[in-house]
């Protein structure tokens, strides 16, 4: 085919009246529409699903940010009396310790009186005392302390019955053993 034959063929087809040019025309923009219109509501189904991320993020986190920060509050209002407390403990234990040693020595002062007096009532009840105080007596700082100051009362306990001039000696150590301690306790 030559020129001529497609300008015959081109001349020779019936023109294409307005309705039918329209009609191809949006055709062809359909499908353009078509593809815009899928485009845009992808575009704002990405839009939406974004802000209500954002909308369920934020009612989510501003109030879990605020109990952080009255928590944080408190934390930080706290810390002082902890600290505060735990030197309290401290010197609690040291003040209950000290009162027990106190109560041994004015036991073995009474208990002194009564080797001297030869009481043996008061005596035996001095004992008793001294015995059970030192059973309770803990002391980290010097763990030994308590049992050596076990042996060193049975030493009296034992002599008092024998031996009263060597009971009071032994109350004596004793004693002087337990003004030690509450000079090291201090």
């Amino acid at each position: 085919m030559n020129m001529e034959d497609l300008n015959t063929n081109f001349a020779n087809t019936p023109p294409v009246d307005k309705e039918t040019e329209t009609r191809i025309k949006n055709n062809t923009n359909g499908k353009k529409t078509d593809l815009n219109s899928i485009l845009r509501k992808i575009g704002f189904g990405f839009l939406f699903l974004f802000l209500g991320a954002l909308i369920v993020g934020i009612v989510l986190y501003l109030p879990a940010n605020s109990r952080l920060q009255t928590a944080e509050a408190e934390l930080d209002r706290l810390r002082p009396i902890e600290a505060a407390y735990e030197d309290l403990l401290v010197e609690y234990e040291l003040k209950s310790i000290q009162r027990i040693v106190y109560k041994v020595l004015a036991n073995a002062s009474q208990m002194h009186i009564a080797l001297m007096n030869d009481d043996g009532g008061r005596i035996a009840q001095y004992l008793q005392y001294i015995e059970d105080d030192l059973a309770n007596l803990s002391i980290p700082n010097f763990p030994d302390v308590p049992a050596s100051l076990q042996q060193q009362f049975k030493k009296v306990a034992e002599k008092r019955v024998t031996d009263k001039s060597g009971a009071i000696a032994a109350l004596q150590v004793f004693q002087n053993d337990l003004l030690l301690l509450i000079d090291n306790l201090e």
